[in-house]
């Protein structure tokens, strides 16, 4: 009889441990889910400045008085480029980094 309670002693601390372990794994996965949503985070609030930033440089141009109304009209297209070419740039990062984060977590 004591050996069979201690059989059944041991399968039940052999449980527990697998469990501890299995509590330590994902909390360091959440961890990390952490640490990555923090640095994607960052990445847009960057954009969002960077955004509001372009949207003010736009917002002066808009706002200046000509002087040259053809100099307005080159410029205005090349900085309405410039600014979706930086974020699409953006965008792509941020998606990337999210498929980094969903590839490592899955």
């Amino acid at each position: 009889m004591p050996s069979k309670i201690e059989a059944q002693i041991d399968r039940i601390h052999a449980v527990f441990m697998d469990l501890k372990s299995s509590l330590i794994q994902e909390r360091e996965r959440v961890s990390a889910l952490k640490t990555d949503l923090n640095k994607a985070s960052e990445a847009l609030e960057q954009v969002k400045l960077q955004n509001a930033e372009l949207t003010r440089q736009l917002n002066a141009i808009q706002n200046a008085q000509p002087t040259n109304q053809q100099v307005i009209m080159e410029t205005q297209p090349e900085l309405f480029q410039r600014r979706e070419e930086e974020i699409d740039a953006l965008v792509n990062e941020i998606e990337f980094c999210i498929q980094q984060l969903k590839d490592k977590h899955a």
